[in-house]
């Protein structure tokens, strides 16, 4: 980008801020994690640890008998820096950092690119930005008062309220990415505002979007909400209200729901909990869970009247771990709870391939009564592999993948569980696409095992994917490939579908239940998400590595009735696997069984009982058996239900819709053009529809939901909805915001 782009950008984003208001705030003010008038300060490191951790080193012994942007600058020097991007870009390319082999892209997590140490291992070297002096400064009085008693609002500075965001209750000025400083005065360095923004083209074409599109009450720059006077936390849903304490939506009536658990989220700063660029960011679970606790009613403004305690730092990588020591300090310098209960009933969300067991161990012992939701269930170590038992069931929650965008566009939109999908029958046995070998290489039959190129990372999958491909890639009714041209109708067409481990946790134990190809798990000791607490035996097949041999008995032993209710089970628990509520609905559900809300359940449960062990939920506590069987005693009901109100609202199936009753419609013409067909036809309204009802009963586009989320019906992320129905439509228009992403 050139100097003028960059200058204009900015001067863009400066503009937007400048025109928020005005007001006073006290010189305390922090760019740094400082509490306001204490005498021993309490900042966050100058920089952490970034980048992606390659996989961990393989124990090789021996085995029982498978983008982020780069951006370019084309000018030799920026106008904010003494050193040119390219000669920085240059620096980082000789210390190695760079994404991890997968091509994914991190967050680097430098704290304060103004003063980053250019000799530690552990993050990219950056420029400092052109200080800008600070304004002359008035002392503080000495009768301020504390910033705990009384509680009340604190304001800020006018230089605070014209180009950044206020907490009142803190007195804390959160500076927009572009800007740095006590105040707010000094440009940030363009190399670390990269890590969070894109190009000045990038966001005129496609703007960041920001939490919740800070609920009217801001403006969102640069992905980030710059809330106007009065208005705070990272979507400007809080404000001091008349009792001097923060409120939520402060005359938009809002409430919290009438069942539990209430989440108290801590406004950490808000660069290390909600500045992030979404085409830098390969795990969404984070932004999906954070993002929907204020449509789904479950946040309270005060502590005390919280269930759980949401801690909104963002944890991807093993750097992230001492990170997290001085938010904890943070925290218990300017409020009560984390110290009352001792860290229990706290919860942070690690999105990394090894969860919880990707920061050190000392990280872990100093935090021991901490939840942590990640997506890795490793319970034991695993030597094999050179990993490190993770989770403690019953203390930490194994959450599911958020898919992103391009996922749901290109596979589940397609998902055959919609009620109007073609339901054809599954004649093939076994399907995995995707990685095989540790080194990348592509598996070859001619070497000895493992039928890769050398045996480098021989513990990647714990050696899964390359003992299914050694015993079963030539079976007939299999297809173990490492890449797959028809993977859409392929995984509706086969029966099973491998869901191993990869370098840590998989995402295909989500992915093929949502497409209807029941789990075939291959990971021991490896919990899947919500396992136990969700009957994984239901509606999938736990084989144990020593018996993948042996696998295709172990699968053809299973009966077309049984098959079947698994089939039935599935179309529950994938409810349970998808963030519905965040991203739409992909099988015309209404979200009250989705992701989000097993977490919620499960932390219900966890502060219900706690000690008993989660595989015994379903047993102690009769609403979380209904929740977990989708408002039935078991998975597999609610499917049946589903079915029989299905025939009742689409009479005639869609192909006949497309070839009439006359023609044979099979997997032949699926293949030739058929699927294409099918959808083409599926966007229209079709001739003779009944009114569109839900399976519970009731309009689809009725008000609430059986008294537990309010709102509209969920948009429809599915290709076999009529184009009415879906998001892109319905989102464009503000029909409907449930379902609609804002991040």
């Amino acid at each position: 980008m050139s100097a003028k782009s960059w200058s204009l950008f900015l001067a863009a984003a400066l503009g937007v801020t400048a025109a928020l208001g005005s007001q006073s705030k006290p010189q305390y003010a922090t760019d740094t994690l400082e509490r306001p008038h204490l005498p021993h300060r309490t900042t966050l490191p100058e920089s952490s640890a970034p980048g992606e951790n390659p996989p961990n080193p393989p124990n090789r012994g021996s085995l029982p008998t498978t983008t982020g942007a780069d951006p370019r600058c084309e000018t030799p020097q920026h106008p904010f820096l003494k050193t040119s991007l390219r000669e920085h870009q240059g620096r980082l390319r000789s210390l190695k950092w760079s994404a991890a082999a997968d091509s994914r892209t991190a967050d680097p997590w430098v704290i304060d690119a103004a003063v980053a140490d250019d000799n530690s291992p552990m993050e990219p070297p950056a420029a400092p930005p052109v200080q800008v002096p600070d304004p002359p400064r008035q002392p503080v009085a000495s009768s301020a008062p504390p910033p705990r008693s009384p509680p009340g609002r604190r304001p800020c500075s006018e230089p605070c309220y014209e180009r950044a965001t206020c907490n009142e209750e803190l007195g804390r000025c959160d500076c927009p990415k572009q800007l740095t400083g006590t105040e707010c005065q000094a440009n940030t360095s363009a190399s670390y505002l990269r890590y969070f923004t894109q190009t000045a083209k990038q966001e005129a074409a496609q703007p960041i979007p920001c939490f919740n599109r800070c609920n009217g009450r801001g403006k969102c720059v640069l992905g980030e909400c710059v809330c106007e006077r009065g208005f705070f936390s990272a979507d400007c849903s809080l404000s001091i209200g008349p009792s001097g304490k923060p409120v939520i939506l402060e005359g938009k009536g809002y409430l919290p729901r009438d069942q539990r658990p209430y989440i108290y989220v801590y406004d950490i700063p808000h660069r290390y909990s909600s500045w992030y660029n979404p085409r830098r960011m390969d795990r969404e679970a984070h932004w999906a869970l954070w993002q929907q606790m204020l449509p789904a009613r479950v946040l309270v403004a005060d502590g005390d009247e919280a269930d759980w305690f949401f801690i909104p730092v963002k944890l991807r990588n093993s750097g992230d771990g001492p990170k997290l020591f001085k938010i904890i300090n943070y925290i218990q310098k300017l409020w009560p709870w984390y110290d009352r209960l001792q860290g229990h009933r706290h919860f942070v969300i690690h999105m990394g391939d090894s969860g919880r067991g990707e920061v050190s161990e000392d990280v872990r012992q100093a935090f021991p009564n901490m939840t942590w939701l990640h997506h890795w269930g490793l319970y034991d170590d695993y030597p094999y592999s050179g990993w490190k038992a993770a989770h403690r069931p019953g203390k930490d929650v194994v959450i599911p993948v958020a898919f992103k965008t391009k996922v749901v566009k290109d596979l589940l939109s397609y998902s055959p569980l919609h009620p109007r999908a073609p339901h054809l029958h599954r004649d093939r046995a076994l399907l995995f696409a995707g990685r095989v070998c540790g080194d990348y290489s592509p598996p070859d039959i001619s070497k000895p095992w493992p039928h890769c190129k050398t045996n480098k990372s021989i513990g990647y999958s714990q050696g899964a994917r390359q003992m299914v491909h050694f015993y079963h890639h030539n079976r007939t009714g299999y297809k173990v490939v490492t890449a797959d041209h028809t993977y859409v109708l392929d995984l509706m067409r086969y029966r099973w579908c491998l869901a191993p481990s990869g370098g840590g946790h998989g995402h295909r134990q989500t992915l093929t239940a949502a497409m209807g190809c029941l789990p075939v798990v291959v990971s021991d000791q490896v919990m899947q998400p919500f396992e136990p607490e969700m009957d994984w035996a239901a509606f999938s097949m736990r084989v144990a590595q020593s018996d993948v041999p042996g696998m295709h008995n172990t699968l053809d032993a299973v009966g077309d009735v049984a098959y079947d209710r698994m089939q039935a089970a599935v179309q529950c628990a994938a409810q349970h696997l998808l963030y519905s509520s965040s991203h739409g609905a992909v099988m015309q559900e209404d979200g009250r069984w989705d992701a989000f809300e097993t977490v919620m359940e499960i932390l219900r449960m966890q502060q219900l009982y706690p000690g008993l062990d989660p595989g015994q939920y379903s047993n102690r506590d009769e609403r979380f058996r209904l929740f977990m069987g989708c408002g039935h005693e078991h998975m597999a009901d609610h499917g049946y239900e589903q079915r029989h109100a299905w025939k009742d609202k689409y009479p005639v199936p869609l192909e006949e819709h497309v070839y009439g009753n006359q023609r044979s419609f099979d997997w032949d013409v699926m293949y030739e053009g058929g699927l294409a067909a099918l959808i083409k036809r599926a966007g229209r309204e079709p001739e003779g529809l009944r009114i569109a009802r839900g399976p519970q009963g009731g309009d689809l586009e009725r008000e609430g939901v059986e008294g537990r989320r309010g709102g509209l019906q969920l948009c429809s992320v599915s290709r076999w909805d009529v184009t009415t129905k879906r998001c892109e439509i319905r989102c464009k228009k503000a029909i409907s915001s449930r379902g609609c992403r804002s991040w």
